[in-house]
């Protein structure tokens, strides 16, 4: 029985039309074998380095997939953090993989743009506390 036969029809299809179903991007960001916070500050140096890019683009980014005893994996912290610089506008679409093609997400990263007069990139960043004046 597939994991979407597990769950009620209409849930299925909600479930199925969320993951990101083609596993392909333009880039991809590895982060098998990473903590959290090594894995959230590769995120944001990747982000951090899009503002530089006149484009934008995909990346497939790679975590470990969960095992029977792997206890907590990098899924929900790690989409929890994509999901707020997605909030940011930092991110511009943003999908988990479908498990077919392994864990993690596919994202676009947006065309980057440069500060505005009086705005520094470190306040675009979510480890700083500071308001972008």
């Amino acid at each position: 029985m597939s994991e979407e036969e597990g769950l009620g029809g209409s849930e299925g299809r909600r479930l199925t039309r969320l993951l990101d179903r083609h596993g392909q991007a333009d880039y991809e960001l590895d982060l098998s074998g990473l903590d959290f916070d090594h894995a959230a500050a590769s995120v944001d140096r990747m982000v951090e380095r899009q503002r530089f890019r006149d484009v934008g683009r995909s990346v497939l980014v790679r975590i470990d997939p969960a095992t029977p005893d792997s206890g907590e994996t990098l899924f929900g912290r790690l989409g929890r953090h994509l999901l707020d610089l997605k909030r940011r506008g930092l991110v511009a679409t943003l999908a988990p993989l479908d498990p077919r093609y392994g864990a993690g997400f596919n994202l676009t990263l947006p065309a980057g743009r440069e500060p505005a007069a009086g705005e520094s990139l470190d306040g675009l960043l979510p480890d700083d506390d500071e308001t972008p004046v």
